[in-house]
């Protein structure tokens, strides 16, 4: 992942725990899921660039579990992570910085936070294994148990959604900017 990208998401994660109660580990894999998938869906680009799998639990971003366990330099000098009855507890150690996001993204993150304030885990778990989202289908629908979920399940037929076509062409397009910097 990107250095930019990481910041994105540290900031991420700092803005959720500063912003809503009981946010652990369960709880915050959650509303990264909600916000980027929302964005997803009304960008076709999603805000942290983590991949997502089905679970039991839910839809969890393995890379980040995994570095959870063994924080890399970058992550210890914005947050701390450690165990407490089992429990992973995350502290930030910095100020929240919106630089990192867009207006959208700013506006959906405020929206979850606010949807999901007082909410603990598992009314988290319930919440994203709803009829219709993308975990249910990967692992109740289709059976596809660990699968990435694929972010084009966020797509929909809502106005402010974009279409597979458009996701198609800006992928296209980061593909070749990146190539040019090569």
């Amino acid at each position: 992942m990107a250095a930019g990208k990481r910041e994105k998401l540290f900031h991420g994660i700092v803005f959720f725990v500063e912003n809503t109660r009981w946010c652990h580990k369960l709880k915050l894999f959650k509303l990264l899921y909600f916000l980027d998938f929302e964005i997803f869906r009304q960008t076709g680009k999603s805000t942290t660039g983590l991949r997502y799998f089905a679970w039991p639990m839910g839809p969890v971003p393995v890379q980040l579990q995994d570095e959870f366990r063994a924080p890399l330099p970058d992550m210890r000098s914005v947050l701390s992570v450690h165990t407490d009855d089992s429990r992973l507890n995350i502290t930030p150690q910095v100020k929240f910085d919106e630089s990192h996001f867009t207006a959208r993204e700013l506006k959906e993150m405020k929206r979850l936070a606010e949807i999901f304030y007082e909410a603990t885990g598992d009314q988290m778990k319930l919440a994203s294994h709803a009829v219709g989202l993308p975990w249910r289908q990967i692992y109740e629908v289709e059976g596809r148990l660990q699968a990435l979920i694929p972010y084009d399940l966020a797509l929909d037929d809502r106005p402010d959604s974009v279409t597979k076509e458009r996701v198609d062409e800006i992928e296209l397009e980061a593909r070749a900017v990146a190539a040019l910097f090569k």
